[in-house]
């Protein structure tokens, strides 16, 4: 991580107020903030031999540059310094073109100025005054890597916003006398050697750079031979059979990362159409099941209450009572001493319901352990208040659940001498019989019918975009008892269910005769599907299902600690790779390391790394001994554990374009058709 900023001011112009530079300020800065490179950045101007001056006080990297007033706003132009004096003639001229701070030039005026613009970074005002035009921003966008902004607030919705250029924070201080203060607006970025075409790779990427040195990424070691990974997205390179896939295996099996997530060469590649039909539908099933979990809790809680109860048994109970009640009545002429007794007819005590006190006492101690909105509950309710109130509320759980106690056991006292009653009495007693139990079961059975009602109503109940592919849920009725039987999964017969299928409580009563584990009971009411769209809203193909399962099984890595991948590209094509997984695996980079091992450019340099890693192989007395090299994209060479280099251009080149040659042989193919 390296801390600059490109926009420091050293000498008062027409467009400044009046300061007088101190060299000692700008040392101070400089130290102060812990910069690692800074560029002056004058308005309108270059003043070489301070600069020259500047260079030679201060010890950190440091860029010549010029604020240019093009079109009515602020445009940062920095040079790499390798050609002082004709950087020197073009700011002259600049200086000549905008005399007073009124003036400024147009974008042509600047191209014909400094005619070769790839060659610099260029920063426009962007969320700042004067902000660039969209209309001269246009004109330049080619040639713009970044733009400045303000506040923390406008950097963090400029990384946010997909159409927003790369944002940048800098100082725009003069570096005056008796300056006693800094602002703390810089910008950090992902970078490993300072260079200016590192800086201005870094800065087209909003994944390089960062408001504070904990936002970026760091390294932690990866294998006991001293390879170190980034805490981003990493890429691995290298011709084949030099232990690219070797290399993967060990970081999987050494890794201090608990769970990893390992997607190898060929994974899901089938060997036929049949077997990627097969594969997939198992994949479907999975997800469906998993939604059919998740949509159906509720209703699971419901079944399972209903499973409990009977209402034939119920129907008995209240025979059972209403005979012994006329039974009774018609004994009473053989009342006797032991019929006559207060037991013989007593009837058990009912124990209170303390489920509601039970919510009642989780709920206040939520609020009392809740820490993220504290101050607002303190506003409305104290939190001495609160305390005092669960220690309440336990208290009469206590004493509810002491008399509970109480009943049950002078119930069982009760239920002992009534039977030593029965037995010595020619009376009938009459029978125990809980009719509000039995009024609720019957009300239970006439919610659950009109909640089964409902659940069959056919309707789209969850519509959800992924990577240009659509999931679908529809929750419908089931048609026959064939598809209940497909569903299961299983060979059990499930024809008699079905027939009373319009009736949820008889339906419920059979399925338990089927043979079903009872915790899948509420599955059998709604079918949901659950299927997979392709962009124009059919189902996928063949190729699609494989490109599908991909982005699956990447999204899936987000429950994991560290994921990696090895050659994608082996079953893919470059606009998906390109559009699709280079996206997702960058937003998946962002919070877990990430290892990419590829041959393929559109995956190894597009998808814009934050670290290269690169394997070659090498042959010494009849063993083969595999090198890992290590670097920043921006980095001029890659290091090796055991010291030595390699030339980034040149690993890449190789690698991923088949070498420089035919690299550029199919560049200029490309612009000939293009043109």
């Amino acid at each position: 991580m390296k801390k600059i900023d490109f926009h420091i001011h050293t000498v008062e112009t027409v467009s400044d107020h009046h300061f007088v530079f101190n060299m000692d300020t700008l040392q101070k800065y400089a130290h102060t903030m812990s910069l690692d490179c800074i560029a002056i950045t004058n308005h309108n101007m270059f003043d070489l031999e301070q600069f020259n001056e500047i260079v030679s006080n201060i010890p950190i990297t440091i860029f010549p540059g010029i604020e240019i007033d093009v079109e009515g706003c602020h445009l940062l132009l920095i040079d790499d310094g390798n050609e002082l004096t004709d950087f020197d003639t073009k700011c002259k001229k600049i200086t000549t073109a905008i005399p007073t701070k009124h003036d400024s030039i147009s974008v042509e005026e600047l191209k014909v100025i400094f005619p070769n613009l790839t060659k610099y970074i260029l920063i426009p005002h962007y969320q700042k005054n004067p902000e660039i035009k969209k209309e001269t921003l246009d004109k330049l966008r080619d040639n713009i890597t970044s733009g400045e902004v303000t506040s923390a607030k406008k950097f963090k919705y400029c990384i946010g916003d997909t159409d927003a250029l790369v944002p940048v924070c800098f100082s725009d201080m003069r570096m005056e006398e008796n300056k006693t203060s800094f602002t703390s607006r810089q910008t950090y970025i992902d970078l490993g050697e300072i260079s200016h075409a590192g800086i201005k790779s870094c800065l087209r990427d909003k994944n390089k750079v960062f408001l504070s040195k904990e936002d970026g990424h760091r390294f932690f070691d990866a294998l006991d031979n001293g390879l170190k990974l980034s805490t981003g997205l990493n890429v691995m390179l290298g011709e084949r059979s030099t232990g690219k896939s070797y290399t993967l295996d060990k970081i999987s099996n050494q890794s201090e990362f608990e769970k990893i997530k390992y997607i190898r060469q060929f994974e899901l590649l089938q060997k036929s159409s049949s077997d990627d039909e097969a594969s997939f539908k198992i994949l479907l099933n999975k997800k469906q099941s998993l939604f059919t979990e998740d949509y159906l809790r509720e209703f699971k809680s419901v079944v399972d209450d209903l499973s409990n109860v009977d209402l034939e048994n119920d129907e008995n109970l209240l025979e059972q009572y209403i005979s012994s009640l006329l039974k009774n009545a018609k004994d009473s002429a053989k009342v006797d001493s032991f019929s006559k007794a207060k037991l013989f007819g007593e009837t058990k005590f009912i124990e209170s319901e303390l489920n509601n006190l039970k919510s009642l006492i989780d709920a206040v101690q939520k609020l009392i352990d809740n820490t993220e909105y504290r101050s607002l509950i303190d506003d409305h309710l104290p939190l001495e208040s609160l305390k005092s109130l669960v220690v309440k509320l336990m208290t009469e759980y206590s004493n509810e659940m002491e008399v509970n106690l109480k009943k049950r056991y002078l119930n069982d006292v009760i239920e002992t001498i009534r039977n030593n009653l029965k037995i010595r009495t020619a009376s009938q007693p009459i029978e125990d019989i809980d009719l509000y139990a039995i009024a609720k079961n019957r009300k239970k059975v006439e919610k659950f019918k009109e909640i089964v009602i409902s659940i069959k109503k056919k309707r789209e109940i969850s519509s959800k975009d992924i990577q240009g592919y659509k999931i679908v849920s529809t929750r419908k009725s089931f048609s026959n008892a064939q598809e209940l039987k497909s569903f299961s999964g299983t060979k059990l017969k499930f024809s008699t269910a079905y027939t009373h299928y319009a009736d949820p409580y008889i339906y419920l009563t059979y399925l338990r005769e089927i043979g079903l584990d009872e915790s899948d009971y509420y599955k059998y009411f709604a079918r949901i599907d659950y299927r997979i769209l392709n962009i124009y809203g059919y189902e996928v193909s063949g190729g699609e299902r494989s490109e599908f399962r991909l982005l699956q099984e990447i999204s899936d890595a987000q429950q994991y600690d560290m994921l990696l991948i090895d050659e994608p590209e082996s079953s893919f094509d470059n606009i998906f790779l390109l559009n699709k997984v280079n996206k997702l695996i960058k937003e998946i980079s962002k919070n877990m390391p990430v290892v990419i091992v590829t041959h393929n450019s559109t995956v190894g340099a597009s998808i814009k790394p934050d670290y290269i890693l690169y394997t070659s192989k090498v042959i010494e007395e009849d063993s083969v001994k595999y090198q890992i090299f290590a670097g920043y994209p921006s980095d001029k060479y890659l290091k090796g554990v055991d010291g030595n280099t390699k030339i980034s251009h040149e690993a890449l080149l190789n690698c991923l374009e088949a070498g420089e040659s035919p690299y550029i042989e199919r560049r200029e193919g490309y612009e000939i058709l293009k043109n």
